[in-house]
This record gives structure tokens, C-alpha cells and sequence, in this order.
């Protein structure tokens, strides 16, 4: 108590020397700690019902209308994509062009040939003076370590009017006598290329298409494209009970692409291999005959690239990622983060065009094309309102639909929004982990493989996963391939094709869903300065300390401790493997320093010394992109809040009132 008594006196001599400006902050920092420390003291003597057991706390229930998925064991709800808990959250986001003139060149394909042409029309728009232009190819550099982000360009050979293009990326130039007015890159399949895999009878050998959007949601597709959603609905199939299996973009994406869940992946293709060791269906499908396409947006997330050291050689028969490396070198306009524009065209648009230009290509070809879209949907749950219009016009292309007549198309996402406030609410919850999903199967196939089709029909309205939708594409080759055996996923053993119908009463377990991205089982909303929630948050917190702990890198990485609960909830009683009494509770937890995390962790009912188990990942849900910059390894980075940045504003705020 003297010590106290003498840094207060201290402080207060120290206040009445200091300037008007300290003596403020000191002010307020002692107003801040005097509200935290009354706050404390009153929170730690609680109500009667924030010091009850597990077993004495009552929750009710308000059981949902509407179910995506209701069967004895998951009930999905069926939620309003614009109910009063997000509606804050939304607005409508205006589509902007990246370039202030129409633009001067453009493949045309006609005639077996494809077209580089200017449209000399415009030149007067672009410069009074002279305007020449020429193009280049663009190769992809074959450095090992360096190949998926290094390009050389050839020569650039003039151009008129129009020339016939024979190698499918190019760039453009035009420029006056004093400076370059015009700046683009094109990408095409060469016709002539094509003719050699064409054959007269297909053999029930159909195509995929794989078209996908990150980062939204069933109902964010509804919020921010509903002209898209729309369409979708009176042509496609929905698969309503479509639930992710992992975090973030790889391991789902990959679940899709291999049939194996995220730790088996570390083992057979891990962060520092090259994705060429990795056995992904395009493979099978190229082994197979199929022409294989993958394209993908915002090169610096790419999922084989972002902290990972993408292909070694190129995967598929077109690989689209050098042409959109030449894209953004032309110069990159922002939009919430992300390359909105990569010259004068947009990032989206340019996968969509290339995505139709394959299927259009290859419409009487077996193929297997992956199209993956970041760039207006990753960082803002509202920016692919942008967008909704071209994608619309992207599905609803004449062209495009005809090519579709033997092709299984399915146009989907990996997740739902996975940062921000909306995070925060039970609708962001459950979004999260409910990405949309549609598919396009061509009435040929309907009528060749009819008990196949009606057990689709089924499978829509129950619990479905990325692994299923591996064993689907497996089920394709098997169908068009009778010497070809399908290979079972190895992340789930029980999973099966969306062409075989699905157990009525199937559970999380049994589809590879960890307990924390389960949608089947619902949380209530219970007070969060509970006795017991507080001591699940803290078991959280030190969950989190121990894995970084785990890690060499990990020294660098402060120590977490709970500031505050923001919200929990909690499920019915359960009986687990054990036979036990359970229920599980999910908190989302603010710490010091500054990280918002998500957990499932199961409860014993009937302890009255309460044991914990965590279910699955621990979600961060608030952006730590500069936060982790002291560490390396992708798994630490999401809860790694690096030691010198927050020790820095701790030691500011120490050397004021010395502490």
C-alpha cells in the first residue's frame, strides 16, 4: 500500500508539471483503468445465474419455421438473408469500370481461327497523334522455385488491324510517338489446337465445370446477387444441406480436388512441397483424355500459392495463371483490399470470359475446367453486389448454355464470410459454414442415368460435403470410363457420390464434419458472464497459448488472456462417444492483445468441477494480417499476435504512469 501510495503522489506531481496535452491523456487512461477495474469488481461477484453449474442452467428453445436440412439427427435452419440481427451489415456496392474509354482490342473467333483485332474506330479516343501497336506472347518462366510468378514476354511484332493468333496469351501495346496510350492482355483456347481432341462419340464421358466464388455464403449469394440467385434458382439444383469441412479456401477446395481432410494433406503434400506431389482429380481427368483448364484471381492469394510454393510445372492442359500475372503487371486498381481491376478490366470478369471461352471451346470435347474468382468477394461481404449482373450474364450467355448440353457444371463457393462484425451475430455463425452451391446436370444425363439423377434429386435436402462432391467427379470418370475404378475419399471413408442417395438420418460424424463447423446442432444464447462460459473462455485462451507454445517460431508470438466474452451460446444435452451427458457450448471470445476468436467446446452436465474438450479448429475472426508478420508457418499464423507489436503500445502506455 506505501509503494501505491507513493506512485499516486508521484503521478500527481508528475500531473501538475506536465502540459495540458499529457495531463488530458494521463485523464483518461486513469478514467479507462478506474471503469475497467469498477467493471471487474462488479462482474466478479455476478447474479445468482452467472455463478450456476452447467446442470442448473435452463435455456429455451425458439424451434425454427423453416429447415434447410430437418431430419431426426440435423436440423439446418432455413434463415432470413435479410433479418434484423445483419440487416446493419448490408448495403449495395455500384459496379465501376476500370477504364474511362471502351477497350481497343479484342479476340474475335470465327472460321476456325482466333483474332487479335483493334477496333480503329476508337484510336481517336485514346490520342489525335498516331497510334501503332504491336503484341507479345507471354510465357511462363520454368524457374523451380519461382515458376508460378515469373513471365518473359517475346517480341513485340506490329499489328495493323488484326492478326491470326497462334499461342493463347498475349499482351497488347499502343502507343503515340512520345508515350503508350493502351495496355492489355488477351487469352483465348487456339482453334486449331482443339481439332485434335475431338471425337464423334463421347462414350458418356461428360465434362465439368467448375466455377467458384470465395468467400459467400448461401445467404450473402441471396443478400448481394439476388438477379444471379435468381437464375440460379429456376435452372439449377441447390444443394441445401452443403456444409464446409475446414477453415478457410485450401482444405476445402481440396477436399473437393483430392478426397483428403487438411491433416492428411500435410502429410502427403505439405506447406513447403510443391502441389505437383499432390494426386488432384485433374490429373485422373488429363490421364483420362479430358482437356483440363484451372484459372484463378488476386494472384497473391491464389489457393496453391498463398504461403504455400504453388506448381512446379504447369497442372492442367491450360493454365491461366501467367496471363493473369501479365494482367495485374499492367497496373492494379483497389476495391476493399483486393485487385478489383488489373488494367482495364476487371479481375472477375477476366476468369469468367476465360471460363466461357473454354467451354465454348470444347463444347463437343471431354474436359474438366476449375475457374476460381477472389477478387470482388474475399475481403467485403458486400462488394459481389458488384458483380451480380455480369455473372448473370455470364450464365445466361447463349453460347455459354450451349456448351453446356454435355457438361456437369457446378457454380459454388468454399465458405461463407469469415471475418468482421457479422461474424460477431448467430446469422455470421451459421453462414460461415453454409457456402453456396448449385448444380447444372444436362437433360442427356437426366435421361441416360435416370436412378443416378433421382438420387441426386434426394441428396439435395440432406447433409452434404466437399467430400462427396470429390466422389462425385470420381463417379464421372467411373461413368464415362468403364476400365477406370473410382477412388475413395480417404478424409471421409463413409462419404459417397451425390449420384448414390444419402442416409436420411446422417450426422456430422459420419459426413467429416468437425463438431465446430456443424450446422445440425443449434446453439441458444446464454448470458455470457456465466460462471461457466468465463471458465470456457479461459480453457479457450489457454487451448491457443499452448499450440503457439508448440511452435519453435511461437517465442515471438505475445501471450493471450481473455479481456472479454462477447457472445456464447449453447446446445442441448447430448450424449457423446462415451455415453457421457454433454453440451456444447460456442463463445466468441475478445482477448488482450487484440484477437477475436471462435470455439466449440464440449461441457460435462453433470460435473460439478467442469471438464472441457475442444471440438475441432479455434476460428479467428478478426483480420491478423499484419499482426503475425514475426512468424513463417500458415498453421501459427491465424493466432500468433507478434510479441513486439502489442509490447509496443504496452511499454507508450507504461512509460506515461509508470507502471
Amino acid at each position: 500500500m506505501t509503494i501505491l501510495k507513493a506512485k499516486f503522489w508521484k503521478l500527481i506531481l508528475w500531473l501538475r508539471q506536465g502540459t495540458y496535452e499529457k495531463r488530458t491523456l494521463v485523464l483518461v487512461l486513469v478514467a479507462c483503468i478506474f471503469l475497467y477495474v469498477y467493471y471487474t469488481l462488479i462482474t466478479e461477484n455476478g447474479t445468482d445465474d452467472e455463478k450456476r453449474d452447467i446442470s442448473e442452467l435452463t435455456i429455451s428453445y425458439m424451434p425454427s419455421q423453416r429447415y434447410l436440412v430437418n431430419t431426426s439427427t440435423c436440423k439446418i435452419p432455413d434463415v432470413d438473408p435479410f433479418n434484423e440481427e445483419v440487416n446493419k451489415y448490408v448495403r449495395k456496392e455500384e459496379y465501376s469500370n476500370c477504364s474511362k474509354l471502351p477497350l481497343l482490342t479484342y479476340i474475335d473467333k470465327s472460321n476456325g481461327l482466333a483474332t487479335l483485332k483493334i477496333n480503329t474506330s476508337l484510336l481517336p479516343l485514346y490520342s489525335s497523334f498516331k497510334v501503332t501497336c504491336c503484341y507479345s506472347k507471354i510465357y511462363r518462366i520454368n524457374y523451380f522455385n519461382k515458376s508460378d510468378n515469373e513471365i518473359r514476354y517475346s517480341p513485340c511484332t506490329e499489328i495493323h488491324e488484326e492478326t491470326t493468333l497462334t499461342y493463347p496469351f498475349v499482351k497488347v501495346e499502343c502507343s503515340t510517338f512520345y508515350k503508350t496510350v493502351y495496355s492489355n492482355c488477351h487469352a483465348t483456347v487456339i482453334p486449331s489446337r482443339t481439332r485434335k481432341y475431338i471425337k464423334e462419340d463421347r462414350q458418356s464421358r461428360y465434362s465439368v465445370l467448375l466455377v467458384g466464388i470465395d468467400s459467400i455464403s448461401k445467404l450473402n449469394l441471396r443478400r448481394t446477387m439476388p438477379k444471379t440467385y435468381s437464375y440460379l434458382k429456376e435452372n439449377f439444383h441447390n444443394l441445401k444441406g452443403y456444409n464446409k469441412v475446414e477453415d478457410n479456401t485450401f482444405p476445402n477446395l481440396m477436399a473437393i480436388l483430392t478426397g483428403q481432410s487438411r491433416a492428411q494433406l500435410r502429410k502427403s503434400c505439405g506447406d513447403n512441397v510443391k502441389i505437383n506431389n499432390c494426386d488432384i482429380i485433374w490429373d485422373k481427368f488429363r490421364m483420362l483424355g479430358y482437356i483440363t483448364a484451372y484459372a484463378e484471381d488476386q494472384i497473391n492469394i491464389g489457393t496453391f500459392n498463398y504461403d504455400r510454393p504453388g506448381f512446379r510445372d504447369p497442372p492442367t492442359t491450360y493454365y491461366y495463371r501467367p496471363y493473369l500475372v501479365a494482367a495485374e503487371k499492367l497496373g492494379k486498381t483497389y476495391r476493399k483490399g483486393m485487385t478489383y481491376c488489373a488494367g482495364p478490366e476487371t479481375s472477375g470478369e477476366r476468369v469468367l470470359d476465360i471460363a466461357k471461352d473454354f467451354s465454348v471451346s470444347f463444347k463437343d470435347v471431354p474436359s474438366f475446367g476449375l475457374f476460381w474468382m477472389n477478387s470482388f468477394s474475399h475481403d467485403d461481404i458486400n462488394l459481389p453486389s458488384v458483380m451480380d449482373e455480369r455473372v448473370l450474364g455470364f450464365l445466361n450467355d447463349t453460347k455459354f448454355k450451349d456448351s453446356l448440353r454435355d457438361t456437369i457444371m457446378i457454380f459454388f463457393s468454399d465458405h461463407g464470410f469469415r471475418f468482421g462484425d457479422i461474424r460477431y451475430t448467430h446469422t455470421g455463425w451459421l453462414e460461415e459454414r453454409l457456402p453456396f452451391i448449385y448444380f447444372y446436370i444436362p437433360d442427356s444425363f437426366k435421361d441416360r442415368f435416370k436412378d443416378k439423377y433421382d438420387s441426386f434429386k434426394v441428396n439435395t435436402g440432406r447433409l452434404t460435403t466437399p467430400y462427396d462432391l470429390y466422389l462425385t467427379l470420381e463417379d464421372v470418370l467411373e461413368m464415362g470410363n468403364k476400365t477406370y475404378k473410382g477412388k475413395n475419399s480417404t478424409g471421409c471413408p463413409n462419404c459417397r457420390s451425390l449420384f448414390t442417395e444419402m442416409e436420411a438420418n446422417r450426422t456430422c460424424k459420419e459426413a467429416a464434419i468437425d463438431q465446430h463447423w456443424c450446422t445440425c446442432t443449434g446453439h441458444d444464447y446464454i448470458n455470457p458472464k456465466h460462471r461457466s462460459v468465463r471458465e470456457v473462455a479461459q480453457y479457450v485462451v489457454e487451448e491457443i497459448n499452448s499450440f503457439v507454445k508448440g511452435f519453435k517460431e511461437g517465442a515471438a508470438c505475445a501471450k493471450y488472456s481473455v479481456r472479454n466474452v462477447v457472445s456464447a451460446g449453447m446446445s442441448k444435452s447430448y450424449l457423446n462417444e462415451m455415453n457421457e451427458t454433454v453440451r456444447y457450448f460456442l463463445v466468441i471470445l475478445e482477448t488482450t492483445p487484440n484477437a477475436m476468436f471462435e470455439a466449440t467446446v464440449e461441457a460435462h452436465v453433470l460435473m460439478h468441477n467442469n471438464s472441457f474438450k475442444l471440438l475441432g479448429d479455434i476460428s479467428r475472426i478478426n483480420r491478423y494480417k499484419d499482426n503475425s508478420y514475426c512468424v513463417k508457418k500458415g498453421a501459427l499464423k491465424k493466432y500468433c499476435y507478434c510479441e513486439g507489436y502489442f509490447s509496443v503500445i504496452e511499454n507508450v502506455v507504461c512509460n506515461v504512469i509508470s507502471c
